[in-house]
């Protein structure tokens, strides 16, 4: 029952570490979008380099989002290996105790 509830405790926090990096990876980009509409606002004739400028950390901090949700997702996968501390019959063991 113990070792359901670790499983079930690291889940979670894979969950909510995954939400918590993508909800802050969009509010990175929301807030260089803004700035970036802003100061095309302020200054029309620099749109053309603003974009570029905009575009290029944006696809850095999304990159950055998908990492983390990459590194969540496989401490989430890892939870339910089983550990190298367990004893588990080999299949060689097996095989042989099944052909006696």
């Amino acid at each position: 029952m113990n070792g359901l509830l670790y499983l079930g405790l690291g889940y979670l926090g894979a969950g909510l570490g995954a939400g918590l990096c993508l909800i802050a990876a969009a509010f990175g980009i929301a807030r260089l979008a803004s700035a970036a509409l802003e100061g095309t606002a302020r200054q029309p004739e620099a749109a053309a380099n603003l974009r570029t400028t905009m575009i290029i950390p944006a696809a850095l901090i999304e990159g950055l989002g998908f990492f983390a949700l990459v590194i969540c997702l496989l401490v989430a996968l890892n939870f339910g290996l089983p550990k190298g501390g367990e004893s588990q019959p080999s299949n060689a063991t097996a095989t042989t105790e099944a052909t006696h």
